[in-house]
């Protein structure tokens, strides 16, 4: 056997239909209904490690690059459930209620992910220094392109004088500083699509972190429309997720989890997401 053969390919990607960012929703919600009391406790855990990991030195830092990995964590879950529920679907007799059986799934996960952190962990520094650096390349640019170093700069001279001058140059200034606004939120958006398919691709179907970047990018997006209704949705969820004291996160984490991996499944397969 030559190291050729050992070479696995990496899955590949098909586009889907703007309604699946609903569907990847309800397949979230269906996923934390499965099991809702272990996905509460990996919630709980998470926020607490998060929380405790903000209080490190730089512990913003290292949050954000544990973040990853530790989703991922929440991702394999999901589709370890849905596994046990294809099987029990396959033995349920028609017209029976189908009733998963859900025992050992928290440690069947912890093991595919200790096999996977070494991976995992390479990618979200991948991400974080890419996201870094294409960020600041949009934002600068962009910026440029529309005149933001000019506008702000007169803004700051009409300032200076009196009357109608300070008027304008305040209106300027603020118009300046909303569109340095909107391109930053520009940037964190095409961050988000660009990189949306990473951890997955990472944690469940082994591809190895430089390749499942470039993969990310292509499928993220050539899946554009999906993911843009499934963020657009994100927001009032958010919202409403945090009126109760900020406890609809502890089920927001786990339907994330479940829909990361539905993205996942429908985007590159059945057999990438097993």
């Amino acid at each position: 056997m030559t190291s050729t053969d050992l070479i696995v390919p990496d899955p590949v990607f098909r586009r889907v239909p703007a309604a699946f960012g609903l569907r990847w929703w309800m397949d979230g919600w269906r996923s934390f209904m499965q099991a809702p009391l272990p996905w509460l406790g990996l919630a709980v855990a998470l926020l607490v490690l998060l929380w405790l990991l903000g209080e490190l030195p730089m512990g913003g830092l290292l949050s954000q690059w544990l973040s990853l990995p530790l989703l991922a964590f929440g991702v394999i879950f999901a589709a370890l459930l849905r596994k046990r529920a294809a099987q029990a679907r396959t033995i349920t007799p028609q017209g029976m209620p189908v009733e998963p059986q859900n025992e050992g799934t928290l440690s069947s996960t912890t093991q595919r992910w200790t096999g996977r952190i070494g991976p995992l962990l390479l990618v979200s520094l991948l991400v974080l220094a890419l996201g870094g650096v294409i960020g600041a390349v949009i934002v600068m640019g962009l910026g440029a392109m529309f005149g933001l170093g000019l506008a702000s700069f007169g803004a700051f001279a009409k300032v200076m004088t009196p009357g109608v001058g300070m008027a304008a140059g305040l209106g300027a200034l603020a118009g300046s500083l909303m569109t340095l606004l909107l391109l930053v939120l520009l940037a964190l958006y095409l961050f988000s699509v660009a990189f949306w398919f990473v951890n997955t691709l990472v944690a469940l179907g082994g591809v190895s972190p430089w390749n499942a970047v470039k993969l990310s990018v292509r499928a993220g997006f050539t899946n554009l429309a999906p993911i843009t209704l499934f963020t657009v949705l994100l927001l009032p969820i958010s919202i409403v997720a945090m009126l109760p004291f900020g406890l609809g996160l502890l089920v927001l984490f786990p339907v994330l989890s479940g829909a990361s991996f539905a993205s996942y499944r429908d985007v590159f397969g059945d057999e990438a997401a097993a």
